[in-house]
């Protein structure tokens, strides 16, 4: 029964920060998101904008060697179970483990869009996971945007009300979404613009190509595929630059954050309606071994430039507070602390394996 609550929260969660219509009201809490990706003359940058009125997040630095599993059985009684590969960078609104956005040490990045034509898998053999955790998923399993798409033999999403962009080190990318009850995916060839907002990935493109973007959405495709296609191929550094000026240009009033990754340096550089400063994270100078404690930090915290020496030993307490304040100031859930604090625990109580190997070739 425990279990089947932590999936009920995180799927109330997402409808939390899910809606695709957005509105600048705390109550309505709704958010527009939108992510593209630049090719660059060295690799490629991927940037990611939270519209949204929930403005509450965490950075967390996720552990390589731990061992996960899923909370839900598949139709045959099956959990899934790995050990996470990689270790990871992830901004979170929610809570511990619960993804909207991330980048691993392979250099895979993805970013989490509401689309409210979602429609998950019904119950089948394969191990189901809750939205936010199949994105930590891919996160701790995969470096490459092939083996994101060929997971979904694996494991089953349930629970999502998003699409996804996926990209990887070498500037392969993906739009992944959940259509009719299966998984729909554009790369290569079907991918024309390496962009995404709230609207299906197709009708996007479609709507783009005919130059008359109705809604918010459309609209917002439009203006970032303009920027991406203008886009002159430079170095990563002044791609980073670039790739902010256009989450500028297309965010909303109630602009939450805005993220760039850039995995040829493995550097997260963020920005947020608190804290305009601009911030980045240096995977260089984390530990993603188990061997010291997972670390964590306040998107808005009072900081700027490099903080990767800012961050600050994970605490139960304080994730807690987070979790807790999350819910009650949107008061869309009447969980008791108690139990969600038992959930939390349960989130923080994967084990790691004792041999930690170094970090993972490329």
């Amino acid at each position: 029964m425990r279990n089947e609550l932590l999936g009920t929260i995180l799927l109330l969660t997402a409808l939390l920060i899910g809606c695709s219509q957005p509105s600048p009201s705390p109550t309505s809490a709704c958010r527009a998101c939108t992510s593209f990706c630049l090719d660059t003359s060295d690799g490629c940058v991927f940037g990611a904008n939270q519209d949204n009125s929930i403005n509450a997040g965490l950075l967390f630095v996720n552990k390589r060697r731990v061992v996960k599993s899923g909370w839900e059985p598949s139709t045959t009684g099956e959990y899934a179970r790995w050990t996470s590969q990689y270790g990871s960078v992830t901004i979170v609104h929610a809570g511990y483990q619960m993804a909207w956005a991330g980048m691993n040490e392979a250099g895979l990045m993805i970013s989490t869009m509401a689309l409210d034509e979602t429609e998950n898998p019904a119950p089948d053999a394969r191990p189901p996971l809750a939205s936010s955790f199949w994105a930590q998923y891919q996160l701790d399993n995969h470096s490459t945007v092939d083996e994101v798409i060929a997971s979904d033999s694996q494991v089953r999403i349930a629970d999502s009300v998003d699409h996804y962009l996926v990209c990887d080190r070498k500037g392969n990318c993906a739009t992944i979404e959940f259509l009719g009850g299966k998984m729909v995916q554009h790369s290569g060839e079907t991918l024309p613009v390496k962009v995404l907002a709230n609207s299906t990935y197709q009708r996007s493109v479609r709507v783009w190509q005919k130059g008359v973007p109705r809604d918010s959405s459309l609209r917002r495709f439009a203006r970032a595929v303009d920027r991406v296609k203008s886009f002159e191929p430079t170095s990563a550094e002044s791609a980073v630059d670039y790739a902010f000026d256009t989450l500028a240009d297309v965010a909303l009033d109630f602009n939450a954050w805005r993220i760039v990754f850039d995995p040829v340096n493995l550097r997260v550089h963020f920005r947020t309606n608190r804290n305009p400063q601009r911030r980045y994270v240096e995977f260089s100078k984390l530990d993603f071994s188990g061997q010291t404690p997972v670390m964590m930090l306040d998107v808005h915290a009072d900081l700027s430039g490099d903080v990767s020496d800012d961050l600050l030993v994970y605490s139960h307490e304080v994730s807690l507070k987070h979790t807790l304040d999350f819910f009650e100031k949107y008061e869309r859930l009447d969980y008791p602390p108690a139990f969600l604090d038992a959930m939390l625990r349960r989130l923080e109580s994967f084990p790691y394996e004792e041999s930690d190997a170094c970090a993972p070739a490329d």
